[in-house]
C-alpha cells in the first residue's frame, strides 16, 4: 500500500500542476478577447443569457424544447422562456409548435442568429489566431504537438465532462 502513494501524489501534483498551468493560459487568453466579445455584445444589445441560449441552439441538431434550452444553460424554465421570447423578438431565434405535440414549442436559430453566433465565434477564434501568430515559432510548434494528440486522439478526452 505505501508503494500506491508515492504514484498518487506524483499523479495529484500532475494533474495540479497541468491544470494550473491550463487556467492561467485560458484565463489569460479570455482576459485578451474579453473587449472585443463585450463591445459585440453591447452593440447588439444581447445579454450574456441570450448568448448562452444562441450558443445552446448553435451547438444542438435541430430545433430544441424551451426546457431543455433550460436545463442546458442553467436557467429557470421562466427565465429561458422569457430569453427565447426577448430572441426571437430581436429576429435571432424561431420558435414554432411541435407537429406531434403543440404544447411543446420548439426553438431553432434564425439566418440573423446563426450569423450572429458565427461573428462572435469568428471573435474569438481571431483573438486565438492573434495570440498564437504572436509565439515564437518553437513555441507554436511545441504546443501543437501539445494539443494535437488531445484533439485528434481516437479516445474522445472530451466525453467525460459532457453533461446534458
Amino acid at each position: 500500500m505505501s508503494e500506491e502513494t508515492p504514484c498518487a501524489s506524483s499523479a495529484d501534483k500532475s494533474i495540479e500542476s497541468a491544470s494550473a498551468a491550463l487556467v492561467a493560459f485560458l484565463d489569460r487568453l479570455i482576459e485578451i478577447g474579453r473587449p472585443e466579445t463585450m463591445e459585440s455584445l453591447a452593440a447588439t444589445e444581447v445579454t450574456f443569457s441570450q448568448l448562452r441560449v444562441l450558443c445552446a441552439l448553435g451547438s444542438h441538431d435541430g430545433p430544441m424544447p424551451v426546457n431543455a434550452i433550460a436545463d442546458q444553460v442553467q436557467l429557470s424554465l421562466a427565465a429561458a422562456g422569457r430569453t427565447v421570447d426577448k430572441l426571437v423578438s430581436l429576429g435571432l431565434a424561431d420558435r414554432r409548435e411541435d407537429s406531434t405535440d403543440r404544447r411543446i414549442k420548439r426553438v431553432s436559430l434564425t439566418e440573423d442568429g446563426m450569423r450572429y453566433l458565427e461573428t462572435h465565434l469568428a471573435l474569438q477564434h481571431d483573438t486565438v489566431r492573434r495570440f498564437v501568430a504572436g509565439l515564437p515559432a518553437e513555441l507554436r510548434d511545441n504546443l501543437c504537438s501539445a494539443l494535437q494528440p488531445i484533439v485528434d486522439d481516437a479516445v474522445d478526452h472530451f466525453c467525460n465532462l459532457v453533461t446534458r
